[in-house]
């Protein structure tokens, strides 16, 4: 099992080895916030149990991964989606909030702990403020506590200041053919329905193809993300809808006129 007591040492800043992982960590707060490793076998394999807090971030190589959780069945080489809208949809605190305070209750029945963590908060005081979800505890039916980055700048008065939440964009990852999505991270591996794994947000990747391979015609580099996480070349988008696809890097083989390739540089987060 990975080193798990950081939180024995909220105030530890540094780095610290993950003898399961082997893993080189910067660690913040006591946690883990990112991994550097060598070749590993684990971004290639899933897991029922959560070991490292969404998000956390590992590089492999020349390849950056996100800690994430899988909200349907993955299939390996296929863009994921963040699934998750805005979840904390106006909600009125029931508690006051101090200046400095890094801790405030809003209404929600439902939330699991953790379920917000590095997630965020928009709080509509005088000044707008934003602020990363570090933890949340479980709701007691009615409220639940977020455990903020930073602290408020402007009270919060009970019952007149609205939140809007939002968890990490790596909670609910899925396929989606919806019009509406946007991709987060690619699997390496199968994944199972609310397993966890390793999404792979930056460096050469492989992916799946909607249609046309890309780079079969001149000049034909950038890859967009369609359908369902699989891949647009530029000029087959560009010619399917008027609006924009989300961009997914570049093509990285040397192609040819009828002879494209699906190995690519992917380029989402670092």
């Amino acid at each position: 099992m990975p080193d798990m007591n950081y939180a024995a040492h909220p105030s530890y800043r540094g780095w610290r080895r993950d003898a399961a992982l082997d893993t080189l960590d910067i660690v913040v707060g006591g946690v883990a916030v990112s991994k550097i490793s060598g070749p590993s076998p684990s971004v290639y394999e899933d897991s029922t149990t959560r070991l490292y807090p969404l998000s956390t971030r590992l590089v492999v190589d020349d390849r950056v991964y996100h800690y994430a959780r899988a909200g349907e069945a993955l299939q390996r080489w296929q863009g994921a989606c963040n699934n998750d809208s805005w979840s904390l949809t106006n909600e009125e605190p029931n508690q006051d909030a101090s200046v400095g305070d890094t801790e405030i209750q809003v209404v929600n029945t439902t939330a699991t702990k953790n379920q917000y963590q590095n997630g965020w908060v928009v709080i509509f005081t005088g000044r707008v403020q934003v602020r990363r979800i570090l933890a949340n505890d479980a709701s007691d039916t009615t409220d639940t506590k977020l455990y903020l980055d930073g602290g408020l700048e402007e009270a919060i008065a009970n019952g007149t200041t609205w939140v809007t939440g939002y968890p990490s964009i790596y909670y609910d990852t899925r396929h989606s053919a919806s019009d509406y999505n946007s991709i987060v991270c690619v699997p390496n591996c199968v994944v199972a329905s609310e397993s966890y794994y390793w999404g792979q947000t930056w460096g050469p990747c492989y992916g799946r193809v909607i249609s046309t391979v890309p780079g079969v015609t001149a000049y034909d580099r950038e890859i967009y993300f369609g359908a369902e996480g699989s891949l647009y070349g530029h000029i087959q988008a560009e010619g399917d809808t008027a609006g924009g696809y989300q961009r997914a890097g570049y093509l990285l083989p040397k192609t040819s006129s009828g002879g494209g390739d699906q190995l690519y540089m992917l380029q989402l987060a670092v």
